[in-house]
Parts: structure tokens; sequence; C-alpha cells
């Protein structure tokens, strides 16, 4: 009979957590809070316990911190006595249970002096069996029900709790991807319609450049005819301002074809040594010096528009952040690779470098240095130019060595010409 009795009650048992664990997958994925809520309350239910609590950590302040937790007397008793936050400081058998990773259970916690006198007195718990549960092999906190009866949890009870706790970190991850993937939707549609606004006012300031511009060269023109020497400066002043305005609009729209997936690369075969030569001496001044070395004249097939594009905007930076008197240094080679040549292209200042934190997100759109008035588009539209070629840029600080953004692009050996001995300009 009794053999007959342990069957039965085995086969209960069962019964009771395939439907738990059916009623844990058909929990609605909406908000965490809820989801916990309901899914402790279908456990307590279960198992007939007074209280049934998920515990998660939260490292800000070393804490356990009960964010789910069944709606029965004691549950709402332990809000009302501030039981529901556990510091790892304050000790416990939950705190226990949760850094050592190991599953307890107890008859008479009331005769544990391991537990907190709070738990055996302010909410008289005497029967308690505890497991950690992971989200994603990640320990994230401690799967609790308790009882104020003495003895009323058994061995199987602890083992159905440890694989309730399985369950209970997929709903809390796939919760968790829900709601990470309800706030980037959200944070989507804020992009697309600032991207929208963003290229409507880009479109629009150009459509009022062009007469502007127009306007600007009669007066110039005037003044030169009546030999006035003050109003030409200031027309020309006015003219580079308007030349900078215009680049921020290119740059704009720029940003918004890249993330329209209509970015265009027109690649024809290009001299890069003229390319650079040009660059370097528009940017070249008493003040910020730039040497320019090179041991080969590279002809290859790229964009030279969207190179000059590039290497206009990664010198800006150099000049930007460089010492007065320092100079900055230009240089060009080529790298044998496994997959073949590579034209490398390397600018280097002798600045104070960047912080660590910065470099992470130095090719982000819209990221700037403290100090900078920049609009932080440059550098995130040389890096996707240099992808859009198959190639990558990228950034290199030691602690007070300055800067270095080297370009790589990947060169076809038919196309790729190489002429002429070392050079060194500037």
């Amino acid at each position: 009979m009794k053999q007959a009795f342990d069957k039965d009650d085995m086969s209960q048992r069962q019964d009771r957590l395939l439907t738990t664990l059916e009623g844990l997958l058909e929990l609605s994925a909406t908000e965490v809070k809820v989801t916990l809520d309901q899914a402790t309350s279908l456990i307590a239910e279960v198992l007939a316990a007074d209280k049934v609590d998920l515990f998660f950590h939260d490292p800000a302040s070393s804490t356990l911190v009960a964010l789910g937790t069944s709606n029965t007397p004691m549950g709402r008793k332990q809000h009302t006595i501030a039981l529901d936050r556990l510091p790892l400081a304050n000790g416990g058998r939950t705190v226990e249970v949760f850094l050592t990773g190991t599953s307890y259970l107890t008859h008479h916690a009331d005769q544990d002096p391991e537990e907190l006198m709070g738990v055996k007195v302010g909410l008289d718990v005497k029967s308690e069996i505890a497991t950690a549960f992971e989200v994603k092999t990640l320990r994230r906190g401690v799967l609790l029900a308790v009882s104020s009866t003495p003895e009323f949890f058994s061995e199987q009870d602890l083992h159905f709790l440890e694989a309730i706790a399985k369950w209970i970190g997929i709903v809390i991850h796939r919760t968790e991807l829900i709601e990470r993937m309800k706030h980037e939707a959200v944070e989507q549609g804020r992009r697309l319609a600032t991207e929208e606004v963003v290229t409507i006012m880009a479109h629009d300031l150009g459509n009022y450049l062009s007469p502007l511009k127009g306007r600007i060269e009669l007066l110039e023109r005037r003044a030169c005819q009546e030999g006035r020497e003050q109003d030409i400066r200031d027309a020309n002043t006015v003219k580079r301002m308007l030349g900078l305005l215009e680049r921020v609009i290119v740059d704009l729209l720029d940003v918004a074809h890249l993330n329209q997936g209509i970015f265009a690369i027109n690649a024809q075969p290009m001299n890069l040594m003229d390319l650079v030569q040009e660059v370097v001496a528009a940017f070249r001044t008493a003040e910020k010096p730039i040497h320019f070395h090179t041991p080969v004249e590279v002809v290859f097939t790229a964009d030279p528009d969207r190179l000059r594009q590039l290497l206009e905007n990664v010198l800006t930076n150099a000049v930007k952040h460089a010492p007065k008197q320092t100079p900055i240094v230009v240089e060009v080679h080529i790298e044998r690779r496994m997959d073949g040549p590579w034209m490398i292209l390397t600018v280097s200042n002798q600045g104070p470098g960047l912080p660590p934190e910065l470099l992470t997100t130095f090719f982000h759109p819209f990221v700037e240095g403290s100090q900078s008035t920049g609009s932080g588009l440059g550098l995130y539209l040389a890096n996707r130019i240099a992808a859009a070629h198959g190639g990558t840029l990228t950034i290199d600080s030691p602690a007070g060595q300055g800067v270095q953004m080297t370009l790589a692009l990947p060169v076809e050996e038919e196309e790729l010409i190489l002429r002429m001995p070392s050079r060194e300009v500037g």
C-alpha cells in the first residue's frame, strides 16, 4: 500500500509541476513586474505556501529586492514591515542562497540562528525553501517559498522549486527581451521622425543658401569695382561661413541617406597622392603644419569625392585637437595581407590624447569631445565612408601620446598601380 501511495504522490507532484510550468508559459510577457507577480501567485497556489518571492539582485545597492511577491496575506505584510528589500550585508538565508548558489530547506526557521529576526518573528516563518535562479547563465536572484507551519515543505518540494526556477529564468529573459524590443521600437520611431525633420530642414536651408551666396558674390563684385577693401574682406568672411554651413547641411543629408540605405559610392580610378596633397594643402597653416610622407604613388579604384570628404573630416578633427606649432603627420603605404594588398593612410597628431570612454563612442553620430563645438557627424560619416569601400577607420590614443586615425582600404591587385620613389611634402 505504501508503495502505491508513493507512486500516487509522485504522480500528483508531476502533475503539479506540469500544470505550473504550463501556467508560467501562458503568462503574457508584458511588463516584468506584472509577470513576476503573476508567477509568484501561481507558485504559491500550487505549493500552498503562505508567501512566494522572486528576489532580484540590485548591484547598485547590493540588495536583494522582491520584484515579484505572491498576493497573499504574508506577502502583503512583508511589504508593510519593509522585508521586501534584503541588503546583502545583513545576511540571512535568502542572501546566503544568492551568494552561494546552493538551495536551502528548513523545517524550523524559528530555531535557525542564521535567519533574520524579521523573518522569524515579524513574519512568523517556520518552513522555508529557496533556490537561486539564473537568466542566461547569470545569477540574478532567489526564488523563495515560506510557510508559517513547521515541517511544511519536503525535499520533493525543493526539487520542484528548482525546476520552476529554471523556467522562471526563461520567462524573465523573454519578458526583458520584449520590453527591450518595445523600447528599441519607440527609439527607432523617434529617430525616423527626427531624421525626417532634419532632412526637410537641411533641404530648405540649402534652398535658402543658394540665393544668399549669389547676393554675397554680387556685393563682393561691387566692392571690388569700387575698391572697398573692408567690404571685400567682410564678404570673404561671410562666404567662408556659408561654406561651413553648406558642409553641415551636406553632412546632415549624408547621415539621412546612410540610414535610408541610399548612400552612394561612385568608384573610379583615382590618384590618391594627388588627392591627399590637395586636401593637406588646404588645411596646412603656420600654426598647424602638416607633413605628408609616402614611399609610393597609389592609383586605385575608389570614390574620390567620398575619400576627400573622409580625409577632410579626419584632418578637421586632427587640426582641432593638435597643439599649436605641433605638426600633424599624414602617411600612406601599401600593406600586404593574407587577402591581398591594402592601402593604409594614417593621420597622427601629438595632442593630449583621448580618454578611453570616449574612444568607444567616437564614431557615433552627434558625439563630440566635451570642449568641441562641432556637430559630431564628421567622424561618423568618415567611418561609414570607409565601410562603404569595404575598409575600416580606426582610432588609437595611447595615454598622453596623441591620436592616430588609420584608414585601411582593400585594393585589387590588378587595379593597383605603384609608382615613383619616396616623397615628403610639407
